[in-house]
């Protein structure tokens, strides 16, 4: 994905977000990973994908906090 394409999908997110709000933006992150999850061969490429991201959450702090 080039650039340009990753800003054109974060920004589709980021509405997609604001248009269901707060309370369902994390429904809406589940239901999208388990979509992306699914196109993938199986666990092997998709539990190092969920570890990088644990990782970062736990060790990167909030905005604002």
């Amino acid at each position: 994905m080039t650039d340009a394409d990753l800003d054109t999908t974060y920004t589709a997110l980021c509405r997609a977000m604001g248009e269901v709000g707060e309370a369902q933006s994390p429904l809406l992150l589940a239901m999208l990973s388990l979509s992306l999850l699914s196109r993938l061969e199986g666990a092997a490429q998709a539990l190092p994908l969920i570890e990088q991201a644990r990782e970062r959450c736990l060790r990167e702090p909030l905005h604002g906090d």
